[in-house]
């Protein structure tokens, strides 16, 4: 069971949790996978396509992203990104993320695929250094925002890049703060996890001059894409049983700990708005 323990240690730091959740995933299906969570559409969703509805139904709420310069802050492993690129045709995406292994994959995934007019980079969602001023038509971040320990910055940071008039999107999970047990804040800190609730995220929305256009809450949607998990471990690939077994231990304790969360004490929202 070594590797559980391996899996389980990632749960206390972002970047071991991103370490343990890309090899996970990548164990259902032979293949890197989005990092998000999945959204519900139909019973017979895999695992990847429940994914992929998640990110149709973000750029859903936009005008569009076809033609247009696209900025993704908090890419993950460019999974998304690529697939963005695909079926939406952007003339120009540039995506982005703190963590540098993720760019390695994506940067490997592209060029596997063949896929062009994409740019990874590593970047600081709050500090964007190498993006100029009014250089993008929309700025897509999908479940990022909730790592960053000084939001207001990053709230800025997408005024300063979009045109005047572009959109942004971001799909994030509030919660009313709680200061909670000593060793669930020392689990938050190590996580960077920094949750705002509805009221904070429109009045600092405001104050970084952006106007909401729709904020969205698809909570169910994403908890019944999360229940469709047994039929997908079912389905994963075989390879040795101890490593498989100690997948589907992972795999399951994340889901139920992600739907209590998301019944109890959480919602997953979808913002977007204007410049």
């Amino acid at each position: 069971m070594a590797g559980l323990i391996t899996l389980i240690k990632g749960g206390f730091n972002t970047d071991g949790y991103y370490r343990s959740m890309n090899q996970a995933l990548k164990r259902l299906d032979d293949t890197y996978t989005m990092l998000h969570y999945p959204y519900f559409v139909s019973e017979k969703d895999s695992f990847q396509t429940a994914q992929k509805n998640l990110t149709d139904y973000c750029i859903s709420c936009l005008p569009g992203i076809g033609g247009k310069r696209v900025l993704e802050i908090g890419c993950g492993n460019g999974i998304q990104a690529l697939y963005l690129m695909e079926k939406y045709g952007p003339e120009f995406l540039k995506a982005i993320d703190l963590n540098k292994a993720n760019i390695d994959i994506a940067r490997g995934e592209a060029e596997r695929n063949g896929t062009s007019g994409v740019e990874f980079d590593t970047g600081d969602a709050q500090d964007l250094l190498s993006i100029e001023d009014h250089s993008f038509d929309v700025v897509v971040n999908i479940e990022s925002a909730f790592h960053y320990p000084d939001k207001p910055a990053f709230l800025r940071e997408i005024k300063r890049v979009l045109k005047p008039g572009g959109h942004f999107l971001i799909a994030d999970i509030i919660s009313d703060p709680k200061s909670g047990t000593a060793s669930k804040r020392k689990w938050k800190e190590g996580m960077q996890l920094n949750h705002w609730p509805r009221e904070k995220y429109e009045t600092e929305l405001a104050a970084a001059g952006l106007e909401i256009l729709r904020f969205n809450d698809i909570t169910d949607e994403v908890i019944r894409g999360f229940e469709l998990y047994p039929q997908w471990l079912k389905k994963m690939p075989r390879s040795n049983v101890f490593r498989d077994l100690s997948l589907k231990l992972f795999y399951t304790i994340n889901v139920r700990l992600n739907i209590r969360l998301l019944k109890r004490q959480r919602d997953y929202v979808v913002i977007t708005g204007t410049a």
